[in-house]
């Protein structure tokens, strides 16, 4: 371009010098040599203070935390993304939760599948292992939850936004709330790429002067945030910790997970059911909103190590039905109270199950009771 322009300007000089007809008589003019300009070599200016290293960020630090959320959601919804995110919760040093989420999405965001696993340590060492997985399309929704051997359903119209599964625990919330602390720590190289380190120290929980949150951020000239780490201490020794990663760019929407075709009927009803009274004689159990349950479906009530079952005769739609356990054994599930002297004695601690008739689970609770 810089070449381009010399000889621009070389030949306006001489159509100017054209431009007036001699009169009388004139000398030939000596000749003499024309140099051919030198291009002007462009030079990459360092950055300074008010120079943008990526959307929202200059050498000043994260100048606007809104700015570079916005361009890292745009970029990922172009692209199609491959994400994960790990949390980990330590206390007095020893690990007590860890939750692992992969999160897939194509371009637009309108196709996605999220999968994760959180493993919890009681104070006895045992470790219980949960797993949630969500399928996304355009128009539904569909989690499976599976834990202690049980696998739940459900399937609901889409209401997540095309960027619901970028972001998971609150880390969007993490930086806006660290906001121009954030400073830069190093500016980079990478594949021809500027890249930038991001920290801050910050006092997010005790509100005291004493920093208890410590961030740092690795962001593209594009606005991608290709890995953020945030380390938060409670008191009493506990330590919160998230690690974002961006794994892939460029994907194309996941297929379907292999178990949507196992996934029953029943688990697209929107059912309300609550525990509202518990005593020694029976269970209220209430139908708080939603679809009705079907006729057919099966109420199980575990008491004192033992399982109870009944079927419902008809659909229960509203108000309540009353779980007792009769003097023969037999579990009901009646519109009244049971009468005095009729029932066998509930333990202070019971399970309720209610499935459909295909199988599908509706309702599940373990309650207690002072006795």
């Amino acid at each position: 371009m810089n070449r381009l322009l010399g000889l621009t300007l070389v030949f306006v000089m001489v159509l100017a010098g054209c431009s007036s007809f001699p009169v009388g008589p004139t000398e030939t003019p000596e000749q003499t040599a024309t140099s051919t300009p030198t291009p002007a070599e462009t030079v990459t200016p360092t950055p300074t203070e008010s120079t943008e290293l990526a959307p929202g960020v200059t050498e000043n630090g994260l100048v606007n935390p809104v700015a570079l959320i916005r361009a890292h959601q745009m970029r990922l919804l172009e692209e199609g993304y491959v994400l994960n995110q790990t949390v980990v919760t330590t206390y007095n040093g020893s690990e007590s939760n860890r939750l692992v989420v992969e999160s897939v999405a194509g371009p637009g965001g309108e196709v996605g599948h999220q999968n994760g696993t959180s493993s919890a340590i009681d104070a006895d060492g045992n470790e219980t292992v949960t797993r949630n997985e969500l399928w996304l399309n355009t128009t539904t929704m569909v989690t499976r939850h599976i834990e202690a051997g049980q696998t739940t359903y459900q399937v609901r119209p889409r209401s997540y936004p095309p960027e619901a599964l970028i972001w998971f625990g609150g880390l969007q919330t993490q930086i806006q709330l660290g906001g121009d602390r954030y400073v830069v720590d190093s500016v980079e190289t990478r594949d021809g790429v500027r890249v930038v380190t991001l920290t801050a120290s910050i006092d997010r929980v005790g509100g005291d002067g004493v920093n208890d949150t410590v961030s740092t951020l690795t962001v593209d000239e594009t606005g991608v945030i290709r890995n953020a780490v945030v380390d938060v201490t409670y008191e009493k020794g506990t330590n919160y910790r998230t690690n974002y990663t961006i794994e892939q760019l460029g994907v194309e929407a996941p297929d379907p997970p292999a178990w949507l075709d196992t996934v029953p009927p029943s688990a697209a009803l929107d059912i309300g059911l609550d525990v509202f009274e518990f005593d020694d004689q029976s269970i209220q159990l209430v139908h708080t909103h939603g679809d009705a349950v079907p006729e057919g479906s099966t109420v199980t009530v575990v008491s004192n190590g033992t399982t109870y079952l009944t079927t419902l005769g008809e659909p229960f739609a509203d108000g309540e039905r009353y779980l007792w356990v009769g003097t023969d054994g037999s579990l009901r599930a009646t519109a009244d109270r049971p009468a005095d002297g009729s029932t066998r004695t509930l333990d202070t601690e019971v399970t309720v199950v209610v499935r459909a008739p295909d199988g599908g689970e509706l309702f599940s609770t373990s309650i207690g009771r002072f006795g």
